[in-house]
């Protein structure tokens, strides 16, 4: 899943949601936010979701993936993210290095 980068990721604010967590994080190259909730309605395709986004621009769309666990779930957006990084326009991420931050606070 990793992406190339030097970027050092770091987390930079974490607080809960309605829904469940949400992190920013910060890189060289951009500011992040995730989101890892579970699952809300039995409808939902997997027992956890993870949503990301750009944090500088309100206007950007998250990216949302399902997985049976949190990392699961990061892992999928992850891999998302570096599938329509081009297309889209967006900074590249280290998501290997998102998931160690994530995995130091236990979001993962």
């Amino acid at each position: 899943m990793s992406e190339k980068s030097a970027d050092t990721v770091k987390i930079i604010n974490q607080f809960r949601s309605r829904t469940g967590f949400v992190f920013e994080l910060k890189a060289e190259s951009a500011r992040l936010t995730v989101r890892i909730a579970q699952r809300q309605s039995p409808s939902d395709p997997g027992e956890w979701s993870a949503e990301a986004c750009l944090t500088s621009e309100s206007d950007s769309t998250p990216m949302v993936a399902w997985g049976p666990t949190r990392r699961d779930a990061l892992h999928a957006v992850g891999l998302c993210w570096i599938a329509k990084a081009k297309e889209l326009g967006l900074p590249t991420f280290d998501w290997n290095a998102v998931a160690t931050a994530l995995s130091d606070v236990r979001a993962v």
